[in-house]
C-alpha cells in the first residue's frame, strides 16, 4: 500500500491472521498437488528461528496414462500413498489445494471491522445473495488484503472529492467452494494414508511463490499465468491484493511425435484464450494497466507463448524466476519450476498467518453473547422466583391461619364452592336478563316477522333454508342463507323483499350444487325498517301445500298390510 496502515487496523490483521494458524509450528509440511499430468510434492522444514524455513523436498512425479481417474477419490489416494511410500517421504502436516474453477472467487469492500467474527457474519451475507449453489452447502473463507490508511479516513471526514468511494472501505477477498469439493480431498488425504491439515486455493498460493520469487512489487499491477498441460490460471495482482482470477480449459498436451503445425496452432490458440482473458479484466471495477506479466509452468512451452504475448500486449512477459528468498535443493530447480503452486502452497502455510484461505477451517461468525442483558435477564428471574416464593409462603400461612381458626377444612371448602358458583349464577342471569331486556326493549316482533318471512319465501320445491341469524342493535337485522334451483327464483324473491318494504343489501349468490339438484347458494341480509306494516293474514295463503304424489299409498287411505308371509296386499 502507499501509506502505511493505522496501527489499529494492523494489530486487527495480525490477531486475525494468528487465529488461522494453529499448526503453523510444526516442523514438516508436504503441498501435495495432483492433476490430470502431474503430482508435485513439496516439503518444507521450518527451523529453530522464527520465520526460517527451509525446502527440503521438490517431487514431480507423471501420473499413469492408463487407468487413472481423477474423479475417483479413493484411486487418486490410494496411487498418491504408494508413491510417497516409493519416495521413502514422511509426509507430516499436508496441505493441499482446490482449483480455481472449483471455487467462487469475489473481492468485497467491506467497513474495516476489528472484530473477525462481525467481519465473517457481514462476508456470509453478502456472498449468500451471489453464490450459484445454496449456502448450507458452500464452505465460505475469506482475506483482508487492503485496510484503509490513517490519511485516507481524515479524507473521508473531509469529504474530499479527490479520495475515491472505497477510500474507507477494507478490501476483503472472498472465496466459496462445495461441501462436496472439500470432502473429496479429505477422501483422497485419507485413503493415502494421510490427514489433510489445510485446503487452500491454487491462485493464492501461485502468488505466494511470486512474492518469494521477487523482492518487491512496488505497488505494480502483474499478471501471473500458471501454465498447465489442460488449463491455464490467469490471475491479477494490484497492489499486493488479488483482484481478478479465471481458470482457461486449454489442450497442451501435445504428443512429441505431433507435427509442429498443430503444435504451433494449439499454442496460438491458448495465447488467444490468455489474451482475451487479459483483455476481459479491463471493465472490472479494479481494473488498472498491467506493468508486468510473468508466465510460470513447466511444460516446455512457456518461451513460445511468451513470445506470442509479448507481441499482443505492451506490458513486459517474462519467465517466473525461481524463488529467490529460499534456497532449493541442489539440481531440484526444474521440478521447482514446474511444481510452483505447491511450493507457494507449503511456504504459505508456515507463515506467521498461515494459509490466508483454508476451507477446512474458515472463519465462522462468532456467537457473542451479551453479558448486560444476560445479567439482567437472570435479575428479572431471580427476582420472579423471590415474588413468588413470597406469595408462596404468604398464601401457606394464611392456611393454616384459617384452619386454627374455624377447626374445619370442609365447611371453608364448601363454603367457598358455593360462593363461587353462586357469583358464577349471578352473572349468568344477569347477562340472560340484559340480553332479554335488549329484545325486548328495541320491539322488533321478531316472531311476527319470522312467521311473515315463512309465508313469503316461495316453496321447498324451489327453495330451502339454510341458516337464519338475527341481530338486534340500531336497527334490526335477519342474515338467511337458502339454496335455491335456478337464479330466476332468487331474483323474484329478492324483488318481493324490496317490495314488501324490506331494505335488502346486495344479494351474493355462487353455483353450489347439492345432492337434491338445488344450483344456488345466496345469502340475504335484511334491515328491519323502522315502521313495517306486517300484514300476515294477507300473506298466509300465498304459499300452499303441494299436493301428494300420486303414489303415495296413504293418499287414499290405504295403509294397512296383510302380515301372511310370503304376500302382500295392497
Amino acid at each position: 500500500m502507499t501509506d502505511t496502515a493505522i496501527t489499529r487496523s494492523r494489530n486487527w490483521l495480525k490477531t486475525l491472521a494468528n487465529r488461522r494458524s494453529p499448526f503453523r509450528r510444526r516442523q514438516d509440511v508436504t503441498a501435495i498437488d495432483v492433476d490430470q499430468r502431474m503430482l508435485r510434492v513439496v516439503q518444507v522444514v521450518t527451523g529453530k528461528i522464527p520465520s526460517s524455513i527451509r525446502i527440503k523436498r521438490v517431487e514431480v512425479i507423471p501420473v499413469p496414462e492408463n487407468d487413472f481417474d481423477l474423479e475417483n477419490p479413493n484411486k487418486v489416494g490410494e496411487w498418491i500413498g504408494a508413491q510417497l511410500k516409493a519416495m521413502h517421504l514422511a509426509p507430516g502436516t499436508v496441505v493441499m489445494a482446490a482449483r480455481r474453477g472449483e471455487a467462487v472467487l469475489k473481492e468485497l469492500l467491506l467497513p474495516p471491522l476489528k472484530d473477525a467474527g462481525e467481519m465473517a457474519s457481514m462476508v456470509n451475507m453478502r456472498v449468500a445473495r451471489e453464490l450459484p449453489f445454496p449456502e448450507s452447502d458452500a464452505v465460505i473463507d475469506f482475506t483482508v488484503t487492503k485496510v484503509p490508511t490513517k490519511k485516507q479516513l481524515q479524507a473521508v471526514k473531509k469529504e474530499n472529492p479527490a479520495t475515491g468511494p472505497s477510500a474507507d472501505k477494507a478490501h476483503v477477498v472472498v472465496a466459496a467452494v462445495r461441501k462436496d469439493t472439500v470432502n473429496r480431498y479429505r477422501t483422497i488425504a485419507k485413503s493415502a494414508g494421510l490427514t489433510l491439515t489445510g485446503l487452500g486455493l491454487r491462485p493464492l498460493a501461485s502468488f505466494r511463490t511470486l512474492k518469494s520469487s521477487m523482492e518487491k512489487t512496488n505497488n505494480e499491477a502483474i499478471a501471473l499465468v500458471s501454465v498447465r498441460r489442460h488449463e491455464v490460471d490467469v490471475d491479477v495482482l494490484i497492489e499486493g491484493r488479488l483482484v481478478f482470477s479465471r481458470e482457461l480449459s486449454v489442450n497442451l498436451n501435445l504428443n512429441d511425435n505431433c507435427a509442429e503445425t498443430d503444435k504451433q496452432e494449439s499454442i496460438q490458440q491458448a495465447a488467444k484464450e490468455i489474451i482475451r482473458c487479459l483483455h476481459s479484466h479491463e471493465g472490472s471495477m479494479a481494473f488498472k494497466p498491467i506493468e508486468r506479466l510473468y508466465i510460470a509452468g513447466g511444460t516446455g512451452l512457456e518461451d513460445d507463448l511468451r513470445d506470442i504475448i509479448q507481441n499482443k500486449i505492451e506490458p513486459e512477459c517474462n519467465i517466473m524466476p525461481p524463488p529467490t528468498a529460499i534456497p532449493l535443493p541442489r539440481g531440484k530447480e526444474t521440478n521447482a519450476a514446474r511444481a510452483l503452486t505447491s511450493l507457494g502452497l507449503a511456504i504459505g502455510f508456515v507463515d506467521d498467518g498461515g494459509l490466508a484461505l483454508n476451507f477446512l477451517d474458515p472463519k465462522r461468525p462468532i456467537i457473542r453473547r451479551n453479558q448486560g442483558r444476560t445479567k439482567w435477564l437472570l435479575s428479572i428471574v431471580a427476582l420472579q422466583a423471590l415474588f413468588v416464593f413470597m406469595f408462596g409462603v404468604r398464601s401457606k400461612m394464611a392456611s393454616e391461619f384459617e384452619n386454627k381458626l374455624t377447626g374445619a377444612n370442609g365447611l371453608t371448602f364448601t363454603h367457598s364452592n358455593l360462593a363461587k358458583r353462586e357469583k358464577d349464577l349471578w352473572r349468568w342471569t344477569r347477562r340472560k336478563a340484559d340480553s332479554i331486556r335488549d329484545w325486548h326493549g328495541t320491539n322488533r316482533r321478531w316472531l311476527e316477522h319470522m312467521a311473515f318471512l315463512s309465508s313469503v319465501i316461495p316453496q321447498c320445491d324451489q327453495i330451502y333454508l339454510l341458516k337464519l341469524n338475527m341481530r338486534s342493535g340500531k336497527t334490526g337485522l335477519i342474515t338467511f342463507q337458502v339454496q335455491v334451483k335456478d337464479s330466476q327464483v332468487l331474483h323474484s324473491l329478492e324483488k318481493k323483499l324490496r317490495g314488501l318494504g324490506y331494505l335488502v343489501n346486495p344479494v351474493s349468490f355462487t353455483p353450489a350444487n347439492d345432492k337434491f339438484g338445488y344450483k344456488f347458494r345466496a345469502t340475504f341480509e335484511l334491515t328491519l325498517p323502522n315502521r313495517f306494516p306486517v300484514n300476515l293474514l294477507h300473506h298466509q295463503k300465498t304459499n300452499s301445500l303441494p299436493e301428494r304424489l300420486q303414489d303415495d299409498v296413504y293418499s287414499d287411505g290405504i295403509s294397512s298390510i296383510s302380515e301372511q308371509k310370503g304376500r302382500y296386499h295392497v
